[in-house]
């Protein structure tokens, strides 16, 4: 192996490892509030709005974000984000000392949180688009993704140890977690193998056959340096924004992370409210949905490029109809016990997270390469994001008025949504997906 080849796989190394653990920690900033909901003596109406503030936030920094990652890089947007993140949550932990407009101020904090919460999954979609090539994303974006599947399961199981200890303590931990990987993460990741000072990458280009290069010839003798970067940026967004594949891609995530977002915030408290489950009891039970999701999500990555020739959307499309009868039952099984419920729960996670996993990753990732790949990620995320908060606005009239069980039968609906709104692209491979 040569010196050149090493030194970059050592960088990939350090950009996956400190890329993951950012997006990991991200979770602790964002899943604490589902873990201490019930321990805040607030009425429901509330939990929802606090929920659907910090929805809104995420759903329009997705957006923005996906722009602002292809402009000034990963490396100081995620970092921002991070610590801006942080300090929101100190501000949620230590609102009701300050003020007594308490309420108004989580709102605020969790809408802020949002905004800034959404730097993460464009900017380091876009870094791990550029540093790894297009014919290993699915593979290697299966073994990335875990991230978020371990960052739920793990903020679960650590706010539900500290939350004997007070809901405020949760706060704190996190917000001084993230904080310090924020700082790892500027100090550690550069946004491209040029700024590592390494030479061009052996092999493959990270697009493989799907370049992201005009058809046309630039006049470079006009238009030079930042002018042509910012050229071909505009052109590679036009491509994207005409693409049916991205607005199929779009609708499929709205109905996975409407399923997802459901999951996440109300999935404690569902079991410890409706079920009966102990507070820390149901968050340790909830961490079987992430559980399913971290192993699956490695298995659809390796099966859509390793076995059905890097179909990443077929994979998707298979994960979303299977999700509909794990969805079943856990609706049948889910209320038949403790050990009923964890393995239906590991069933729903898995299918879910691997759909999910290659829609808002390797698939978007494809459509965007290195130029757009911050603004595919945010735009196919804040689409998804939509869902998020159409279920935030939803859920408790749903469960209100028909009981969860028609909760449920909402999810199911959503995975047959996500499965139709793939199945004409199933074909479409990297190097084809420009072009859907």
């Amino acid at each position: 192996m040569s010196e050149a080849t090493l030194q970059l796989s050592r960088w990939r190394t350090r950009v996956f490892a400190l890329s993951w653990l950012s997006y990991f920690s991200y979770y602790f900033t964002r899943k604490n509030f589902a873990v201490v909901k019930s321990s805040l003596g607030i009425a429901e109406v509330w939990l929802k709005w606090i929920d659907l503030a910090y929805l809104l936030g995420y759903c329009v920094g997705q957006f923005a974000a996906g722009a602002l990652g292809d402009v000034i890089g990963a490396r100081r947007m995620v970092t921002a984000g991070m610590l801006i993140s942080a300090g929101l949550t100190v501000g949620f932990a230590t609102a009701d000392s300050l003020t007594s407009s308490v309420i108004v101020v989580y709102v605020t904090c969790s809408a802020i949180n949002g905004l800034a919460q959404a730097t993460g999954w464009p900017g380091n979609g876009k870094l791990m688009a550029t540093w790894y090539p297009a014919d290993r994303r699915g593979e290697v974006m299966g073994y990335w993704s875990t991230c978020y599947q371990a960052g739920g399961l793990v903020t679960t199981f650590v706010a539900g140890y500290l939350l004997g200890f007070g809901w405020k303590v949760v706060y704190f931990v996190a917000a001084g977690w993230v904080a310090s990987v924020a700082l790892a993460y500027w100090k550690g990741i550069r946004d491209s193998p040029a700024q590592a000072e390494l030479r061009e990458a052996p092999g493959p280009s990270p697009e493989g056959n799907a370049s992201r290069a005009p058809a046309a010839p630039l006049p470079t003798a006009v238009i030079v340096g930042r002018e042509t970067v910012a050229l071909r940026r505009r052109e590679a967004w036009a491509m994207l924004l005409r693409n049916p594949l991205t607005w199929a891609l779009g609708l499929s995530y709205f109905g996975l992370k409407l399923m997802r977002y459901g999951f996440l915030f109300w999935l404690p408290y569902y079991l410890n409210v409706s079920l009966g489950y102990g507070k820390s009891e149901a968050a340790y039970v909830s961490i079987s949905f992430e559980l399913g999701g971290v192993v699956f999500a490695v298995v659809a990555g390796l099966v859509a490029d390793r076995v059905l020739g890097k179909r990443r959307v077929l994979v998707a499309a298979a994960c979303a109809g299977l999700l509909f009868f794990a969805l079943m039952a856990y609706r049948a099984l889910g209320t038949e016990g403790v050990w009923l419920n964890v393995s239906t729960l590991l069933m729903v996670g898995a299918f879910l997270f691997g759909a999910d996993t290659l829609v808002s990753g390797a698939a978007a990732q494809d459509l965007g390469g290195p130029g757009a790949a911050s603004l595919a990620c945010g735009l196919i995320n804040g689409l998804g994001s939509i869902g998020a908060v159409v279920q935030g606005l939803i859920l408790l009239a749903i469960k209100d008025r028909w009981g969860w069980d028609a909760v449920f039968v909402l999810f199911q609906a959503m995975a047959v949504v996500s499965f139709l709104a793939l199945l004409p692209f199933i074909k479409t491979r990297p190097s084809d997906a420009i072009s859907a």
